[in-house]
């Protein structure tokens, strides 16, 4: 028995199979993983292997499919013999760390013409079409059993797939035997299950993923979840319970719990169901997830991120060393089809597995560093300087390390950033050749007198500051963090970008009045969309009695009463303002930097005030240039 978690990390046995842990891997292949390959990439093999590394016990591999069904981009076709080999290297390089290897069913059947993009399932396919596809996609599972695979994972959430979509009484119309009472319903689902186990043996592991209960009226219920797992006892292995919406079921930091959907978990194991039941969305920090197995609510934890953030987390458990799990940030930038790249705030090297260590450089000498501002990328800088063995001296003219993130300590809905905050400030404090000086922007001519080998700007970002008369009565928003006593009712925030929208939501739960004027038709059109603006947009019209934005409004003077604003039709508007906000945008703080650029042997600029970005680019940045020094 593990002495630090001993019911996470305690084995389980389901069937004739034990599983290492309680700790399994949901389908996680980030985007643009294939490039056109008609077979699983080496990139995409090593993101998996890489999942099971980092400690799942429990891989499932994503792309598998047949015909017609398969989209390309981000799959194959199965049953092609030159993609079978590679579907075996996958398979085999998960079982390399002990774990097993599950490969995904998405359950899309070929549209017919004039069909809807989803199928509303009313009578689009007939009968003999439903127990064909019970064939074809059982058939789907032999391939991959035969190619090494343990199991599948069949996606039945959201109505996003045909499985779904019958079982819900909301989409499901039918009126054959697929269709009505719940058994009915369950049918083609638990008919597919039963082929499968036929075909690949009862030790073939099947994991259905369920939408725990849905809030639309006359929807999914918790009891339906109950009845359906009592049905699927020895033909579903584990039901891994979600969200009744895709984008919830990636949690970010406006949640109202870090696990907000483990109850779902915990009301069908007290049903006293068979069936393994896995908890899912938001899992991470290794004391919930070994509290929700120790209290009973649930028998697995079903999560990826936490094996992006932290390609040793299994380690660190079994070690006892959750101190050293890097927060994840819950950003959902690891799933976000809009980025060419895919990437991980706090993990640089996500989704580069097989090249970025190719690129750093080996150190040849110990050397002398210095990095001036200690933001995000000065503090990343510094802790990947100091590991490679540097003497590393860290400056920062405030009285405190945080930068970019220091308004973090006070927004509730920054936690996550917080977390992650605390763990910088903790590595930079611990680091044995890492030297912090606070209260100090050194004097150039002084820095170039200490001979230092390397000196590295992070001098971070400047506000824009738009020509609008009167501008200088407004103040930098992220300035009034922890300073709310100096602000007044009612307040105007001057762009609604994140970050002016973030303060104005942040000021609103703090009871004042707040309006937020937005030149453009959207509020924070750089916000990240794939599983984070749809949450984020509902935190804001949560408090829409004290928060109110005007979009497509030009600011033109800011006076000792108010602020003047142009409408979309040009009409001239005031509104009352006690304290004025000023969020219009960032610019590198290249001046900063440059007085720096001559006082070290070498000199690098990092962050913001290199290239204007986020918190992810700018931690790149440093993780990149410390891995060359």
């Amino acid at each position: 028995m593990n002495p630090y978690y001993p019911h996470l990390l305690s084995p389980l046995r389901i069937g004739d199979v034990i599983l290492k842990n309680r700790m399994i891997c949901p389908p996680s292949q980030p985007y643009h993983a294939q490039a056109g390959e008609t077979w699983p990439s080496d990139t995409l093999i090593e993101c998996y292997a890489s999942r099971a590394r980092g400690g799942a016990a429990i891989v499932t591999c994503d792309g598998n499919a047949f015909g017609k069904n398969w989209k390309g981009g981000n799959g194959w076709d199965a049953f092609d013999e030159d993609a079978q080999n590679y579907m075996a290297q996958m398979a085999d390089a998960v079982h390399f760390y002990g774990a097993r290897a599950h490969g995904a069913i998405m359950v899309f059947p070929e549209m017919k013409a004039g069909a809807p993009t989803f199928h509303m399932v009313q009578n689009e396919l007939t009968t003999d079409e439903l127990y064909e596809l019970i064939e074809k996609y059982s058939d789907l599972a032999k391939c991959m059993a035969d190619c090494g695979f343990d199991g599948t994972y069949i996606h039945m959430s959201y109505r996003m797939v045909l499985t779904g979509q019958l079982l819900s009484p909301i989409s499901n119309l039918r009126t054959d035997e697929f269709g009505g009472s719940l058994e009915n319903r369950s049918r083609f689902s638990l008919m597919l299950c039963r082929r499968i186990k036929e075909k690949c043996g009862k030790n073939f592991t099947i994991e259905a993923s369920l939408t725990g209960h849905e809030i639309e009226p006359g929807g999914w219920t918790l009891d339906d979840t109950v009845a359906f797992a009592r049905a699927a006892e020895g033909l579903i292995d584990i039901l891994t319970l979600r969200s009744y919406e895709i984008d919830s079921q990636h949690p970010i930091g406006f949640a109202k719990s870090r696990t907000p959907f483990l109850y779902m978990a915990e009301y069908v194991k007290k049903a006293g169901v068979k069936t393994a039941i896995a908890a899912s969305a938001g899992f991470f920090e290794p004391d919930d997830c070994e509290k929700a197995i120790a209290e009973g609510k649930a028998d697995l934890i079903s999560m990826a991120r936490a094996y992006i953030s932290n390609p040793d987390y299994g380690r660190l458990l079994y070690e006892g060393k959750p101190e050293e799990i890097v927060p994840c940030l819950r950003c959902n930038k690891c799933h976000n089809p809009n980025h060419q790249l895919s990437v991980c705030v706090v993990n640089p090297r996500f989704a580069s597995e097989k090249t970025i260590d190719k690129r750093i450089v080996p150190v040849e000498r110990k050397k002398k560093v210095a990095v001036i501002g200690g933001g995000p990328a000065g503090m990343k800088a510094a802790l990947v300087c100091a590991e490679r063995g540097h003497e590393v001296t860290l400056f920062e003219k405030s009285d405190h390390l945080g930068g970019m993130m220091d308004h973090s300590r006070y927004a509730s809905f920054k936690w996550p950033m917080k977390n992650l905050l605390a763990y910088f400030e903790r590595k930079c404090g611990e680091a044995p050749n890492l030297t912090i000086r606070l209260n100090d922007a050194p004097d150039p001519e002084w820095l170039e007198a200490q001979d230092f080998d390397v000196v590295i700007a992070s001098t971070g970002a400047a506000y824009v500051i738009p020509p609008i008369p009167g501008i200088s009565k407004a103040v930098p928003a992220t300035a009034i963090y922890g300073h709310e006593e100096k602000v007044s009712d009612p307040i105007v925030i001057i762009g609604g970008g994140e970050v002016g929208v973030e303060t104005g939501l942040y000021l609103a739960q703090n009871g004042h009045d707040v309006t937020v004027i937005e030149m453009k038709n959207v509020i924070a059109e750089e916000a990240r969309r794939g599983h984070y603006y749809g949450m984020f947009l509902a935190a804001v019209r949560e408090y829409e009695d004290h928060l109110k934005i005007l979009l497509n409004a030009t600011c033109t003077g800011i006076g000792e009463e108010g602020v003047t604003y142009r409408d979309q039709a040009g009409k001239e508007h005031k509104i009352a303002a006690g304290t004025v906000l000023l969020a219009a945008g960032m610019r590198p703080d290249v001046s900063g930097a440059e007085k720096y650029m001559n006082c070290g042997k070498q000199f690098y600029m990092i962050g913001d005030c290199s290239r204007l970005g986020d918190l992810q680019t700018a931690i790149r940045s440093a993780f990149m240039i410390g891995n060359t020094i």
